[in-house]
């Protein structure tokens, strides 16, 4: 026998569950997420593939909601060869927790005990992913035994529907793939996509019904997620503020951003949303409050005397316990976002700044602390406070943060973020500082969470620039692995995990490939844009004063007539000084061309990742599609060079690789219509009332918000080169 054959029999040895394995670890082709607490090799057989026949509901008196292939085992009753045995224990020692569980497989049978229905739950979630496994690699789970628990009892993540709705059945699958991953939580941010019936003009004409909404609530609690909603109040407003019968609540007449805080009308048009949240929430603990980034309170004739007295945080406090008393009436928790009493204190600034180093940090806290102490009165003790930060979870001002909570007995949870300011892909940065943003600062913040006792996270997935949703799952499926097991996995043998348990794919550095695709999205951003961003010219189109707050007003007045913004867009190419454009941009052309030489490896990747997925092969179609819209800028770029020549003839090939380039574009913009359209409304009805503001994906009521530079740059083209 020579060294070959050796090898191929060791390895098949091993992946078939029969050669050893390390003795509390499942063999490599086994990859569960949440990467459960304990595990405990056995000895004799495990679980053969194919081999479980039935399931025993024991004493649970029904089956729970199980995944594919447990759904299909009919019932019997135990002692039959084959079987998955549940059992309710509130006896057992191995935890008390009531999302615990044990999972036992030995003798082609498998046991799953908890002190309760959600530890069963996921008890047969864990057996799936096993059984996913043996399936997709032909062979047999060991004998084994799990002892699993999560790190923290609330694990929820976010649905913002701010400026899209996705397709109701999108919903319902979403549920499903968090239930897999034991997310028990969804904070669904409704914004104007509910139909409300106590204020019936907030509601968007395509909102989904509160009976529709009340279904889906169902729906996710039958697999142990809890929806509550997010109803923002006295910031973010523009969506209820804009409408003609709102006007006269503003803060400021001529802004629609926020409310006024001592106008009684304020809380009947609030509290009217937050009945109707509840109604389409129905059994759900928490409604979320907002109150985040509110600014220009405190000016009106009624609010400035109060702001002049107390400060603009007694205003803020004002608000928050009107609706705190309100909600906690009503049987809900209410949860806040923090940002502005730590603002209003002085303390804001420390808890995200880098350059702030641990002692400014501290010297910011003692002076800050000592007013936010003399508030403590005024601090509602019924209110979950969050504590958001999306990339510097570990800064010593924002550790100072979350202990002054636990140290007032004020209730806390932190926020990390799946998605935040990102175009068409998320942030997902490694570099070794404390900015990283994306899977690093999920993992570093809720470490740093359970290290500080806290039980409590919410990962969000914000639309502001409103990439598909398809593209948040990695940072999700991340913030379910390091909420329930902090201290499992590495980041890279997460991605491992992630691959398998999305796709049945394998890959050694999805990171770099990722990476790549990112690099491609931040130079479309920024291709076309003279000094800026894209989001430049999404704000000077705002032609609205007051909305985008932090604008100085002298510069909203200089944009406020204007019409032609070509002079944020970089020049093109003239006939009359050849070679001059190239050489301005060169090292920007020098990127396009890198960009498209990795589009040669990122295309090649997706591809082969969707031929080989035996699951959710329309993720990689969603990559496809945005991946090859993007490198549509780098094309149209370097024909553009191929013009910038004084010879006759190679000018007019470059032109026509620029109309090559220009159809190439209007192809894949097409592409990516259709595809996300699979999942998503894209476009709003007629009778929407415009919500502009400076959200880069409020500027139009269609998908044309994400090509309005295209839009721009290719009239210039039009106008200036190709006729």
């Amino acid at each position: 026998m020579n060294r070959n054959t050796l090898f191929l029999l060791a390895t098949l040895f091993l992946i078939t569950g029969c050669g050893k394995s390390h003795p509390d670890r499942l063999p490599e082709v086994f990859r569960i997420i949440p990467q459960p607490r304990k595990v405990e090799m056995l000895k004799g057989k495990g679980l053969r593939h194919g081999m479980l026949k039935s399931v025993d509901p024991g004493n649970l008196g029904k089956r729970p909601v199980m995944g594919i292939i447990l759904d299909r085992l009919p019932e019997s009753s135990a002692g039959v060869r084959g079987v998955l045995s549940l059992v309710i224990d509130s006896t057992m020692e191995e935890t008390d927790q009531p999302e615990g569980y044990v999972l036992t497989v030995s003798n082609n049978h498998a046991e799953i005990r908890a002190p309760g229905e959600a530890g069963i739950f996921y008890g047969c979630q864990t057996l799936e992913q096993l059984l996913e496994d043996a399936g997709d690699y032909s062979t047999s789970i060991p004998a084994c035994r799990i002892t699993d628990y999560p790190a923290m009892s609330y694990r929820a993540v976010h649905f913002d529907v701010k400026h899209h709705l996705d397709h109701m059945n999108y919903y319902y699958e979403s549920i499903d793939r968090l239930a897999r991953y034991k997310i028990n939580a969804v904070i669904f941010e409704f914004e104007d996509k509910l139909r409300y019936r106590r204020q019936p003009p907030v509601g968007a004409p395509q909102a989904v019904s509160i009976d529709e909404m009340a279904a889906l609530t169902g729906y996710a609690a039958d697999r142990h997620i809890e929806i509550s909603p997010l109803v923002q109040g006295l910031g973010h407003a523009t969506f209820i503020l804009k409408h003609k019968e709102y006007a006269h609540l503003r803060e400021i007449p001529d802004k629609r951003w926020v409310f006024c805080p001592a106008d009684e009308g304020t809380y009947k048009v609030l509290f009217d949303n937050y009945l109707d949240a509840m109604e389409a929430t129905p059994g759900s603990k928490y409604l979320h409050i907002g109150g985040d980034e509110i600014g220009d309170i405190g000016t009106c004739p009624r609010c400035k005397p109060v702001a002049d007295r107390n400060g603009i945080m007694s205003l803020n406090l004002y608000w928050l316990n009107r609706v705190c008393k309100f909600i906690t009436a009503h049987g809900r928790i209410p949860m806040f976002w923090d940002d502005m009493p730590l603002k209003e204190a002085g303390v804001y600034q420390s808890t995200w700044d880098i350059k702030m180093n641990e002692k400014e940090a501290e010297q910011v806290w003692q002076r800050g602390e000592e007013k936010l102490d003399s508030l403590i009165p005024e601090f509602p003790k019924n209110c979950v406070y969050m504590r958001w930060n999306y990339e510097r979870g570990r800064l010593p001002g924002n550790i100072k943060a979350l202990e002054w909570y636990q140290k007032n007995h004020l209730p806390v949870m932190v926020s990390t973020a799946a998605q935040t300011g990102a175009m068409l892909f998320p942030k997902d940065q490694r570099t070794g500082s404390m900015s990283d943003g994306g899977l690093v600062a999920i993992q570093s913040f809720l470490r740093l969470a359970v290290e500080k006792g806290i039980d409590g996270m919410f990962c969000t997935a914000w639309d502001d620039k409103s990439p598909h949703f398809e593209t948040y799952w990695r940072g999700l499926i991340a913030a379910a692995e390091y909420s329930w097991s902090p201290d499992g996995r590495t980041l890279e043998d997460f991605d491992k995990a992630y691959l398998q348990r999305e796709y049945a794919v394998s890959d050694t550095n999805y990171y770099s490939f990722y990476r790549l695709l990112r690099e491609a999205a931040l130079f479309w951003r920024d291709a076309y844009m003279r000094n800026g961003s894209r989001t430049d010219l999404q704000n000077a189109l705002i032609n609205l004063p007051g909305l985008a707050h932090w604008i100085p007003e002298e510069e909203k007045e200089k944009q406020k007539h204007k019409t032609d913004f070509t002079d944020l867009l970089i020049e093109l190419p003239d006939a009359g000084h050849p070679g001059a454009w190239k050489e301005k941009y060169k090292e920007r052309l020098e990127k396009a061309e890198k960009v498209l030489k990795d589009y040669e490896i990122t295309s090649e990747k997706i591809r082969n990742f969707k031929s080989r997925s035996k699951r959710n092969r329309y993720h990689w179609e969603v990559f496809a599609a945005i991946n090859d819209f993007q490198v549509s800028a780098p094309k149209i770029l370097l024909a553009l060079k191929a013009c910038d020549t004084s010879d006759d003839q190679q000018r007019r090939k470059g032109y026509e690789n620029l109309q090559g380039a220009l159809d190439y574009f209007h192809g894949a913009w097409e592409n990516l219509e259709r595809v996300y359209g699979k999942t998503r409304f894209t476009a709003y009805p007629p009778d929407y009332v415009p919500d502009r503001y400076f959200h880069y994906a409020s500027q139009r009521e269609d998908l044309t918000w994400m090509i309005q530079v295209e839009d721009l740059f290719q009239k210039m083209i039009d106008s200036r080169m190709i006729h």
